[in-house]
């Protein structure tokens, strides 16, 4: 049944209607296809192959797979933060943000979709015997972006681009002259701290935790933050506008083109490259690396303490969503074919999760093969477009979904519905 759309009675003729009754827009799926591609990447960097039919000592790695673990490290969880920051702009009414009561409700929804992540991040550690999974670190960065839903993609914007350059100076000082800092305290009783389902149990040990997911894992919540940001900022515009994805392809390839070019002046002119070779080859005291090497793109540093990244990391998701995968899905040619990846982008949760648990229960001790990884991603891309032909979302987004709107349901809509 279609109902009316709720325009103010009051409304000049041609009014347009109010985000309270705005009718649900269709999904993109090259945003998919884009989540696709980051899980891929961050499945091959679990598995690291050192050999093409078996496993290989690393020192024998084939060049080409080394090629590809320097090119998909860090840059598909890059992805994967931008991601997570448009989704948040789509699920708090993209290019129209919501306000009132139904914004309320997203509101409420997101904290508990957090929620639910930090669980089933619990649930994949007890599970793979992990200690710290991305998932932990999504349900974080959701309650970031929470109080910052209603900023302009201006503000957002100007903000990244603040943050993008003073986080990863703050994450290079503390790497190179407060390490104690990086390093998540022990509990209470002097032990490393729980985790899984008992860390629920075990309260003692949530300061270590919130230690850990702040400046653990690699600086991944502060260098996360600018790509937060950023996403939130792009989900605010009309991707659906040719215009407005021309123009971010745009911007996205100057982006990519200024952080290469203010890489390449660290490593060269200002000779960050041979201060590096350098620290390596010395034997005496700690290594503390130059500071004209927070101006280097990596493998030469690491993502987090990379000025440059960030931009570079946001420059290549304009151009790979807007110029690319999205322009493209919205050919019905392309569609059909590129059904898998876009698929898999929708079980995108079902995917990493299971993908943990299989490494770590099923596959055995590393290293692996690379037909380990084509076996897993073939699988993903086989089973994906089969599941969702007679279930609308994957296993676990169904159960977050049913809980989430269970939770906080959305009364307005429920409302109108009972009018109409």
């Amino acid at each position: 049944m279609n109902h009316p759309v709720d325009v103010p009675h009051d409304a000049p003729p041609g009014a347009r209607p109010t985000n309270r009754s705005r009718p649900p827009r269709r999904r993109l799926p090259g945003l998919d296809a884009v989540r696709a591609l980051a899980i891929v990447g961050m499945v091959y960097m679990h598995v690291s192959p050192t050999g093409w039919l078996s496993p290989a000592p690393a020192r024998d790695t084939p060049a080409a797979l080394e090629w590809v673990q320097h090119a998909v490290s860090g840059r598909s969880m890059s992805l994967f933060v931008l991601m997570a920051g448009i989704s948040v702009a789509l699920m708090t009414g993209g290019p129209a943000p919501l306000d009132g009561d139904r914004l309320a409700t997203a509101r409420k929804r997101l904290a508990i979709r957090a929620a639910m992540l930090l669980l089933i991040s619990l649930c994949v550690d007890q599970l793979s015997g992990m200690n710290l999974s991305i998932l932990e670190f999504y349900a974080v960065w959701l309650l970031v972006l929470i109080p910052l839903v209603r900023l302009r993609p201006g503000t957002l914007l100007a903000a990244a681009g603040v943050l993008g350059a003073a986080l990863p100076a703050f994450c290079f000082v503390v790497l190179n002259y407060g390490r104690t800092w990086a390093i998540s305290p022990m509990n209470t009783a002097g032990a490393e701290p729980a985790f899984g389902l008992t860390l629920l149990l075990n309260p003692q040990d949530w300061l270590a935790k919130g230690h850990q997911l702040l400046l653990g894992g690699g600086f991944q919540t502060p260098y996360a933050i600018p790509l937060l940001l950023a996403g939130l900022a792009i989900g605010r515009l009309d991707l659906r506008s040719p215009a407005v994805r021309g123009k971010m392809a745009c911007c996205g390839a100057l982006l990519v083109a200024a952080s290469w070019l203010v890489s390449w002046v660290a490593l060269v002119p200002l000779g960050a490259e041979r201060a590096l070779a350098a620290m390596m080859e010395s034997t005496g005291g700690p290594m503390v690396q130059p500071w004209a090497s927070v101006l280097t793109l990596p493998p030469h540093q690491l993502y987090a303490l990379s000025i440059p990244m960030a931009p570079m990391m946001t420059g290549v998701g304009l151009l790979l969503l807007l110029a690319g995968l999205v322009t493209l899905l919205e050919r019905p040619g392309w569609q059909p074919a590129l059904r898998p990846l876009t698929a898999a982008g929708s079980l995108a949760l079902t995917w990493y999760a299971a993908h943990q648990v299989f490494i770590e229960r099923v596959a055995g001790d590393p290293p692996y093969a690379f037909t380990l990884f084509a076996g897993m991603a073939v699988f993903a891309f086989v089973v994906s477009p089969l599941w969702l032909r007679w279930i609308r979302r994957g296993p676990l987004e169904w159960l977050v979904h049913r809980v989430t709107v269970m939770v906080a349901p959305d009364r307005t809509a429920a409302a109108r519905h009972k009018a109409g």
